[in-house]
Order: C-alpha cells, then sequence, then structure tokens
C-alpha cells in the first residue's frame, strides 16, 4: 500500500509539471546538456571491492524539467562470500527544477530503471532482472561547470522480485532509502572548448 502512495504522489507531480510545461513551453525551452561520468557507481565498486562506472546525460526540457536516461555498469565481489555480481543498469529520471535555475540547484523528480544482475561463483551462475521505481530530492551545484556535487535523497521500490534469496545479497532485493552525494564530470562541457 506504501508502494502504490508514493508511486501516484511522484505520478501526480510528473503530469502537472508537463501540464505547466505545456502552458509556457514558447518562452521556457532552454535546451541545456549535460553528459557526465557518474562517480557513485565506482564508489559502490570500490566499497565492495569492484569496481563501476556511470554515465548520465541530463537535458533540460523546460527552465524547470530535464530527462536524465543513464547507464550502469559494476562487477561487485561482496565482503564474506565468494559471489561475483556483475551488473548492468539502464534508467532514466525525470527532475523538477522549482526555482526555474536549469540544471542547478535543488530539484525533486522520479526515476525507473531496470538492473541486468548476474551472480556467480565456482558452483552456480544465476541472472535476473531488478525494476525499481525510486522518488528522488536532490540539490546539485556546478563547479565551473565541469564537475557537479549532487547530494540526494531517494527511496528505492522495488517493481519485481527475484528468486535470488541468498542472504548475502538480501540488501540488493529490499525496498531502501539511498542518499548520498555524487560527483559528475560534466563531459560535454570539456569536449565542446
Amino acid at each position: 500500500m506504501h508502494t502504490k502512495k508514493n508511486l501516484i504522489t511522484t505520478s501526480i507531480i510528473f503530469f502537472l509539471s508537463i501540464t505547466c510545461a505545456q502552458n509556457s513551453f514558447a518562452e521556457s525551452f532552454v535546451g541545456k546538456k549535460i553528459l557526465s561520468f557518474d562517480l557513485g557507481y565506482l564508489q559502490t565498486g570500490l566499497e565492495n571491492r569492484g569496481w563501476g562506472l556511470g554515465v548520465n546525460y541530463e537535458i533540460q526540457m523546460f527552465k524547470f524539467l530535464s530527462l536524465r536516461p543513464a547507464f550502469s555498469h559494476m562487477t561487485l565481489w561482496p565482503k564474506e562470500t565468494d559471489l561475483v555480481v556483475t551488473t548492468v543498469g539502464v534508467k532514466a529520471d525525470v527532475l523538477f527544477y522549482p526555482f526555474f535555475k536549469g540544471l542547478d540547484g535543488p530539484y525533486i523528480g522520479t526515476g525507473m530503471g531496470t538492473d541486468f544482475v548476474m551472480f556467480s561463483n565456482s558452483n552456480m551462475q544465476k541472472e535476473t532482472a531488478i525494476t525499481v521505481a525510486a522518488p528522488i530530492v536532490g540539490w546539485k551545484f556546478s563547479i565551473l561547470d565541469y564537475v557537479f556535487i549532487d547530494p540526494f535523497l531517494s527511496y528505492r521500490i522495488l517493481i519485481n522480485r527475484s528468486d535470488l534469496n541468498s542472504p548475502q545479497v538480501a540488501d540488493y532485493f529490499s525496498n531502501k532509502i539511498k542518499w548520498g552525494i555524487k560527483c559528475k564530470i560534466n563531459l560535454s562541457k570539456i569536449f565542446t572548448k
């Protein structure tokens, strides 16, 4: 029931944003774009004796609304287990910037994504896909347009559950609050100079 409330709330915010956007399309289209490495996946990889890489592309649709598709890959060797976890993820976020400052400043939004996960060790190999929805709130700071610091708080809601119920990976298959500070390197600014 709680999951349905969160999905309904984020859907209402999304549809209200679209309605407002249609009323002010002519004067609000700006078209700013940010192609960036997301170092949060590298941090997760290093914390689990592995590595990770995330790339996202955020495009400002209106002064207050952006779309952010992302791609990620991680290979992890979780502590106290003999499993190797490999993930490939795709997701998209819709972000609302309430102060009309473009892609800089506070935002709220929602996202949805799928992680294709493979667990393996010497005795087994299992694959699954995990679909999640996640309302998110954050504040993006730009440092000379080359680096973005992005503190965020989100709640990951699993849409589908996996048949992999191993205690070593239970954390990966649960609803949970995620928070942190992402550091993003703006590749589009570096390569267009």
